[in-house]
């Protein structure tokens, strides 16, 4: 299941990010999860869960998905995780001249969407008004 709209959010133990640039923060304090460090995902983002959490209950946002394989996809992404420990990120090749960071978290993690893609969202509603 691939979200898209702003404000979807996912929540599991382990997810992939990928990104044009991935931005971490300093570690900062949250009433619900402690101590965590906030990654910005910019310029075409996605995240994956590629682990539910167990037991299957909401930690952070009672609306997020926790199914396994569901994946964000938009411009620009915000995951909060409790490893305070900073992910490896590996620069790869991605279309043309455009190379993509990836890294993977270990841990809980919580990403939600900030910007959506503007062209899939106009996309999605051309299509809902020609049928």
């Amino acid at each position: 299941m691939i979200l898209r709209e702003v404000g979807e959010s996912i929540e599991c133990n382990k997810c992939k990010l990928i990104a044009g640039k991935i931005i971490p923060s300093s570690p900062q304090i949250d009433a619900k999860l402690g101590r965590f460090i906030k990654y910005e995902c910019l310029l075409n983002a996605s995240v994956e869960n590629e682990e539910e959490l167990s037991p299957k209950k909401f930690i952070y946002k009672r609306s997020s998905n926790l199914d396994l394989a569901t994946m964000l996809k938009a411009k620009e992404i915000y995951v909060m995780t409790s490893q305070l420990k900073r992910i490896k990120i590996k620069v790869e090749e991605g279309t043309g001249r455009h190379r993509i960071r990836t890294g993977v978290i270990k841990k809980y993690s919580f990403a939600e969407i900030k910007y959506p893609l503007e062209k899939v969202l106009n996309a999605i509603k051309n299509r809902q008004l020609l049928t």
